[in-house]
């Protein structure tokens, strides 16, 4: 399944609160599909379109109430020939107050498709709004059900599901479903839910023999499975059978999972296999310190540390990627440094990273620790304590590193880019040396959700030649021999 997050609107316009209408407009949606089998024999691909309703122009309709309305235009190609489109008016719910906006509204289509290879494009805009450009998307779309064995639909992630013998574009397999668009979860969402459908059991199978379903999280950065995330189901063999799960993500780490559904048969031998990745956001979730006294260390990993010291620096270490709770716990823990109460929450630190394996949890990282000492470490400051450690540790090497030490005008600095962080795209982290002695580069600047962002940053690297009074003023004057714009821009 494909998310796109589409900004409706290219240019923002603010009308005069005179008018019933008033407002800032900034329509905003998201567009995602994914694929089906009617009746198990006939591929259909399903999109979904969420506008959010607070982001769109409202007028009075005939019944005398507001409503926004949305073009839409649904398109799918294969190469140059158009194997479907559709163009049409999405109206919002009807509302009195439009200062007081609190819902979104959603528009499901189905789209008869063969196996193939295709690309599906939405283009949106706003009628309410006549200056409003059209937005277009496309992505490729990919149906493939394997014509004679058993085959999973994709994984439709559900925002809320309730039981129905009733038809409609929201009824799959017996349930009414709301799509939950994004794979994004935030620390609010505590449930995953999700509905899949397993074809030709009967056919592949037999009659009225009996299969497993397992479903559980990965952890991607790992590449291996989450057995506190997973459950299963039994069925009989049918045509199309309809998997409806959820799983408990409360206490899931932040970081990227895939969803993964197995289909085994009585011999459990793997028959089908799908997955579904996304993104969760949860912050604050940490080792669990009430239960840390009951952790048992014998036989661990953590008790072959024996040495208080060495083991103390081993947590401190553990700063770049530990909760604020954890932080403030370990600094407690270390004032008296009682061996056994360290060793239990240095092993409980990395059982809740990875359950399956917290030693080779601690010795990757742990390896990463040694290269930020190598290389970010100064006289009077460990390495994971540096601002360039903490950003490496938190959130792995950047994938684009300029180094800029001798340009003219300038304070010596980084600027590191990272292609993907969570579910944000091409983020910056800009840092600074101004006492041009030691190897301590501050992070002065990032665009990245989370980070110190700081709008004079340009100033602060170059006010070596450089001092202003303004604080609305963003950009330095231009300076001969300086890349700094450039290199924030296109770092290499």
């Amino acid at each position: 399944m494909m998310q796109k997050l589409l900004n409706l609107l290219l240019l923002c316009l603010l009308v005069k609160t005179g008018t019933a209408d008033a407002q800032a407009i900034r329509p905003k949606a998201l567009f995602s599909h994914a694929n089906f089998m009617m009746a198990g024999k006939s591929p259909y691909v399903e999109s979904y379109l969420l506008v959010k309703g607070n982001s769109v122009k409202y007028a009075r309709n005939a019944n005398g109430k507001f409503q926004a309305s949305i073009e839409v235009i649904l398109t799918v190609t294969e190469g140059e020939k158009i194997k479907f489109a559709d163009r049409y008016n999405l109206l919002s719910p009807e509302t009195d107050d439009t200062t007081k906006i609190s819902f979104n509204f959603l528009d499901q289509q189905r789209i008869p498709v063969s196996n193939g290879s295709y690309n599906i494009g939405v283009s949106i805009k706003d009628n309410n709004n006549p200056s409003h450009e059209k937005v277009e998307a496309t992505e490729p779309l990919l149906v493939k059900f394997a014509p004679d064995s058993m085959s999973v639909s994709d994984i439709q992630l559900v925002e809320s599901a309730s039981k129905s013998d009733k038809s409609g574009p929201l009824n799959k397999g017996g349930f009414n479903l709301v799509p939950h668009i994004s794979d994004f979860y935030p620390q609010e969402e505590e449930k995953l839910t999700f509905y899949a459908e397993i074809y030709r059991a009967l056919e592949y199978l037999g009659e009225s023999q009996k299969y497993l379903v397992n479903y559980y999280l990965e952890d991607i950065s790992l590449g291996k499975k989450i057995d506190q995330f997973s459950g299963f189901n039994r069925f009989n063999t049918a045509s199309v059978n309809s998997l409806m799960a959820e799983l408990n993500i409360q206490e899931l780490y932040s970081g990227n999972y895939n969803l993964v559904i197995e289909v085994r048969d009585k011999d459990n031998q793997l028959v089908a296999k799908k997955k579904s990745s996304f993104y969760r956001y949860n912050p604050y979730q940490s080792v669990n310190l009430d239960k840390i006294v009951s952790i048992v260390t014998e036989g661990s990993f953590a008790e072959n540390y024996k040495n208080p010291d060495s083991l103390a620096e081993h947590i401190r270490c553990l700063s770049p990627v530990s909760s604020i709770r954890e932080r403030q716990y370990a600094a407690n823990l270390l004032k008296d440094k009682n061996m056994k109460f360290m060793q239990q929450y240095f092993l409980g630190f990395w059982k809740n990273k990875n359950p399956q394996d917290p030693a080779k949890a601690w010795n990757d990282y742990y390896n990463e620790v040694r290269k930020v000492e190598a290389n970010f470490s100064t006289a009077i400051k460990r390495g994971y304590n540096s601002d360039r450690g903490r950003v490496y540790l938190q959130y792995g090497p950047p994938d684009n590193r300029q180094e800029s030490l001798r340009e003219p005008s300038a304070f010596p600095y980084e600027i590191w880019q990272y292609y993907k962080i969570n579910n944000q795209s091409n983020r910056r982290f800009v840092f600074c040396n101004q006492d041009l002695v030691t190897n301590d580069f501050l992070l002065i600047h990032s665009d990245a959700l989370g980070e110190h962002n700081n709008d004079q940053w340009m100033f602060q690297i170059m006010k070596r030649d450089t001092q202003t009074n303004d604080i609305d003023q963003t950009e330095s004057d231009s300076h001969y021999g300086s890349q700094l714009k450039q290199n924030f821009q296109t770092p290499r």
